[in-house]
């Protein structure tokens, strides 16, 4: 549909310039008028450059002189920037009947509403009579292209149940383009200054922007729900005003299954109350070689609370007075990443004494990085069934991330909150603060270790240097993370808030508890 702009034309008093007659320019009495406005065209288009228009007379100009004809602008188009015109009369010469002038249109490249000038004549004095045609009423159609009538073209690539590719779409010329997926045809209209975080990981329900750029480029979707169909529809943003005209497109992805022994697979699906995420265990990226057991296909199924709520009481994910056995209770895989690999506890190996080789689980060598106890670039290794489980800092995992951008979200804990990588907002409630690398509030502890051991058996001694678990300290808000290495905000998948946890560089690397309450099957060995 065409966008017009109306232009009306109003004139004002006329004055008439004597010429040889009256020096003031009163009009003779024998002479009398009615006075109107025409023009070729009622309607042009922005990019037709001007648009003329004549005031005449009913009769010829007697009066001795010539007529000076004031006229006022009015209508919907803003003067100097939808059109422009210097004059705001016309003189009508001696025995003359009518004066011509022309309105410049500008020709810009927004896209509009109909727009109307109105040329108006003003007041006549008592000689002179308005005609029929007192006003002018112009209107401008738009020349710049919104497509309202037209589809978006969007071109999908690949599939899968738990992934999506969107390869281009239609270039309609915008300065930027926001692209929303949903899985159910239902969009609301969205502005280009509202809350516009984008994160290709969806979680699965309701509307949310994967794309939020100038370029048009692929952009792969990982789906947090597997359905059959999914909705993307495309945002051109000109000038700061976004075009909600466009429909949604529907895709489809095809099936998902965790049933390959070589390659990693991953399904999502969401009920009223729960994310179930089942999975092979096997990552999508490259592993380490381990000296105990190859990686193995092991396909599990877990259950995290849709909606988690926030405890204040933390529960620690391994009981420090015993070992990590299926005996010890308190014993919990953390969670498990968008790939379908489980984060476990924090890799944790006991003092031994060097004499005795009676192991103290009160002091646990922390195991977090690359090369202990075979842990590989991504912070990982495998059980001697061949499990293979993130321990430490997930920076192979995490190499598109350099600090430039919020973390996108890499999994979930035991209890159901997100759990993302080290770079954030400097203030967790505002997207439009400065990135930083967050910070730990933990420290190793000052002085000499202190431990008391257990009857029979040691403990290391020396000061504490971070080398056990127990050479740390929490100190709170000594960083940007509470205990158990979370905190309160918006992230680019929840732009309203959570709470999230955060795997950082620096001790815990691994957050050690949880601020909600995680499902018993969560438990290692049960």
């Amino acid at each position: 549909m065409k966008n017009y702009i109306i232009i009306i034309l109003t004139f004002g008093t006329f004055l008439f310039a004597g010429c040889g007659g009256d020096s003031d320019g009163d009009i003779t009495d024998e002479f009398s008028a009615s006075v109107g406005v025409i023009s070729s065209s009622s309607a042009v288009a922005e990019d037709v450059g001007s648009v003329s228009f004549t005031i005449t007379l009913s009769a010829t100009n007697t009066s001795g002189g010539a007529l000076t004809i004031p006229f006022t602008l009015s209508g919907s188009a803003t003067e100097n920037s939808d059109f422009s015109l210097n004059e705001s009369s016309v003189v009508i010469g001696a025995d003359e009947t009518s004066a011509d002038a022309a309105i410049t249109i500008v020709d810009d490249s927004e896209i509009e509403d109909d727009e109307t000038i109105i040329l108006t004549l003003g007041n006549l004095p008592s000689s002179l009579s308005s005609g029929s045609n007192a006003s002018l009423t112009i209107t401008i159609t738009d020349d710049d292209e919104n497509d309202t009538e037209a589809e978006m073209d969007i071109s999908f690539g690949s599939a899968s149940g738990s992934t999506i590719t969107i390869n281009d779409w239609t270039d309609t010329g915008a300065d930027s383009y926001l692209v929303l997926i949903n899985s159910e045809n239902s969009f609301s209209d969205i502005s280009a200054s509202s809350n516009t975080l984008a994160s290709t990981t969806y979680l699965g329900y309701g509307e949310q922007i994967i794309y939020n750029g100038s370029s048009i480029t692929a952009v792969t979707a990982s789906l947090l729900q597997y359905s059959s169909d999914y909705y993307f529809k495309v945002v051109p943003v000109t000038e700061g005003t976004s075009d909600n005209s466009f429909d949604p497109v529907s895709s489809s992805t095809g099936v998902c299954v965790t049933t390959s022994t070589t390659e990693g697979q991953v399904c999502f699906e969401i009920t009223s109350d729960l994310r179930i995420i089942s999975s092979n265990q096997l990552a999508n990226h490259a592993v380490g070689n381990f000296p105990n057991a190859d990686p193995t296909a092991i396909e599990v199924t877990r259950e995290l609370d849709l909606s988690p709520s926030y405890t204040g009481s933390a529960i620690y994910v391994y009981d420090e007075t015993g070992p990590p056995t299926p005996s010890n209770d308190n014993f919990w895989q953390f969670g498990i990443a968008t790939n379908g690999v489980e984060f476990h506890p924090m890799g944790l190996k006991p003092w031994a004494n060097p004499d005795t080789g009676e192991e103290n689980w009160e002091w646990q060598a922390k195991v977090t990085e690359e090369g202990e106890t075979d842990l590989d670039a991504y912070g990982a290794h495998v059980t001697s069934a061949g499990n293979y489980h993130y321990h430490g800092d997930i920076v192979g995992l995490a190499d598109d991330e350099d600090g430039s951008r919020h973390s996108l979200i890499y999994g979930f804990a035991a209890d159901g909150f997100p759990v993302y990588y080290k770079y954030g907002y400097s203030d967790p409630d505002d997207p439009a603060s400065a990135i930083v690398e967050l910070q730990s509030s933990y420290r190793i502890k000052s002085g000499a270790r202190t431990g008391t051991g257990t009857a029979g058996e040691d403990y290391p001694d020396g000061n504490h240097d971070g080398s056990y678990i127990q050479d740390y300290e929490y100190v709170e808000d000594l960083g940007d993370l509470d205990e158990c290495n979370g905190r309160t905000g918006v992230t680019p998948e929840y732009p309203d808030g959570t709470y999230y946890y955060v795997i950082t560089s620096d001790f815990p690397v691994t957050p050690n508890c949880f601020f909600g309450t995680p499902a018993e099957d969560w438990k290692i060995g049960k």
